[in-house]
């Protein structure tokens, strides 16, 4: 169910942004060239967006939910750089800081973008573990009396992507935005026993922007 309104969102939200765009592209030939308004972004900026990290449904966590919040600089009209901090749920809480570098391919107000951010997940949760390791030659007994659970250390994470922003007024606009994310993530149990995982995911978010 969750899918299904995810998606029919989505789609509302591109629909209503593209029809704006052509409407403004309809009537330019109206509208002097000196009174035509375009809301390109320069200075400071805000993106905040939500979605889910959609994998395969045999994972324990099939779609987590994703919340960062962006805040950076425009260095031109088209090229923006920004940290990223936020929440996300892969397996267990974690807390994304991130470095994001997007590209617009047109200053206009609806304007498609390539995206690109990574950086370091850090574990929220104590508890957090990836099963047990047994110690086999603790005890004799078909049971094993000493044992450590593999703690969450966090681990890096990379996510390029596409979108498309829609400006619906001067300091005020919406995105859409499909990513890939590749994710590993760290466990310890005592000093010398790791482990890794694995989590490459489809991203999938919409969002506001401001300035």
């Amino acid at each position: 169910m969750k899918y299904k309104l995810f998606l029919v969102c989505l789609g509302l939200l591109f629909l209503g942004s593209r029809q704006m765009a052509q409407a403004q592209v309809e009537g330019s030939d109206a509208v002097p060239a000196a009174e035509k308004v375009s809301y390109g972004f320069t200075g400071y900026f805000n993106v905040t967006d939500i979605g889910l990290l959609i994998g395969s449904p045999e994972n324990a966590h099939p779609a987590p939910f994703s919340f960062i919040t962006f805040n950076g600089v425009h260095l031109t009209e088209q090229l923006s750089t920004s940290l990223g901090i936020g929440v996300e749920f892969p397996s267990g809480s974690y807390m994304p800081l991130v470095l994001d570098v997007r590209y617009y391919i047109r200053n206009t107000n609806f304007s498609p973008f390539l995206q690109l951010y990574g950086g370091y997940a850090l574990p929220l949760d104590d508890n957090m573990n990836q099963g047990v390791w047994y110690d086999a030659a603790s005890s004799a007994m078909p049971y094993y009396p000493n044992y450590e659970s593999y703690m969450a250390k966090g681990g890096w994470l990379i996510n390029p992507g596409f979108g498309v922003r829609s400006l619906l007024g001067e300091n005020f606009g919406v995105v859409f935005s499909v990513g890939y994310r590749v994710q590993r993530l760290y466990y310890e149990a005592g000093d010398d026993r790791k482990r890794t995982v694995d989590n490459n995911r489809l991203v999938m978010k919409i969002g506001i922007t401001f300035k």
